[in-house]
């Protein structure tokens, strides 16, 4: 048997999945670290581009990986004016609103360890003002992003191959 095999197990024991309530995101903005105590809501991904690549006595059509683009989604509870303050120079003329983000991911219970991810550059596309009805509902915000780039400062260690 191989001993990396041997090492993680036959199977996952559940305890080692990560409980999505053991995630804490923080943004960089203008020299500042915020914690995002309110948010509720956070997925980043790098979506490939791929261009269609078809060659004479073949029938397949083969593809051919031409770009990459940093797409996300967060959204949280409002609780403050901050991101219209931070909106507001741009609407007026100023530039963009730009900030970094860290994601913190340790479940206490998994042993697959801590990881931290750091997006660079993340632009928000929707900017929260307010989100209310007549119901027994509380204001929440939600907005796509982009990033530029990212890093991946601390792996999980608990299952490495």
């Amino acid at each position: 048997m191989d001993e990396s095999v041997s090492s993680i197990g036959n199977y996952l024991n559940g305890r080692d999945t990560i409980s999505t309530k053991d995630a804490k995101l923080y943004i960089t903005m203008d020299g500042k670290i915020i914690p995002l105590i309110e948010s509720n809501k956070f997925t980043a991904k790098w979506e490939k581009n791929k261009e269609d690549v078809q060659t004479l006595g073949s029938r397949i059509k083969h593809k051919k990986t031409t770009s990459v683009e940093g797409t996300g989604t967060m959204g949280g509870y409002v609780i403050s004016s901050n991101w219209i303050k931070y909106a507001l120079p741009y609407i007026r003329g100023g530039k963009d609103l730009y900030m970094d983000a860290t994601l913190n991911i340790e479940d206490p219970t998994s042993r697959a360890g801590k990881q931290t991810i750091l997006l660079k550059d993340v632009n928000l596309d929707v900017i929260p003002i307010a989100d209310f009805e007549a119901d027994d509902g509380v204001m929440e915000w939600e907005s796509d992003f982009t990033f530029e780039d990212s890093e991946l400062v601390s792996p999980f260690t608990g299952f490495e191959l």
